[in-house]
């Protein structure tokens, strides 16, 4: 049984893709830097990610997601490397150089659709009258986003 001693040229798979784009992260440093804060809590959400902390004036900009709660260890950082959209998954400690970046999909979409939480507009925010119609709103806008990335994937032109 012969042994490959290389790495091949071609990777045999690729790397999941996030729903959210680099816009969409611009979209929310502009938000930020109007409101002139650099937190925005959701106070429905109980859970992880109910507290988003970004400092408008660092660069890169790095978006990072926390629970409120100190016994909760856990932090996802957002970030725009190279023009793609990064999540890096990991514990508060370790900081944002030594966070592992997130390969896992189903990780991805699920801190997707977290930060997407706090990209709903006002307008948006005014007809929305319940936790569930926020969850539909996120989960409609991921299919979307989706859905144009498999179509892109195939067809590069389109």
């Amino acid at each position: 049984m012969e042994t490959l001693q290389h790495i091949p040229n071609k990777p045999w798979a690729t790397a999941p893709t996030p729903a959210t784009t680099p816009a969409m992260i611009q979209a929310f440093w502009h938000r930020l830097f109007r409101e002139r804060t650099c937190q925005a809590t959701l106070e429905w959400l109980h859970g992880f990610g109910n507290v988003v902390y970004a400092d408008t004036y660092a660069s890169p900009f790095i978006i990072r997601l926390y629970h409120n709660d100190s016994k909760d260890k856990r932090v996802a950082y957002l970030s725009v490397s190279n023009g793609r959209v990064v999540w890096r998954f990991g514990i508060k400690a370790v900081g944002f150089v030594q966070c592992p970046v997130a390969a896992d999909p189903e990780l991805i979409d699920w801190l997707d659709s977290l930060f997407w939480f706090y990209t709903v507009t006002a307008e948006q925010r005014q007809h929305l009258s319940r936790v569930v119609d926020m969850q539909r709103l996120v989960a409609e806008r991921m299919r979307t986003i989706k859905k144009k990335q498999w179509l892109w994937k195939r067809n590069p032109s389109y």
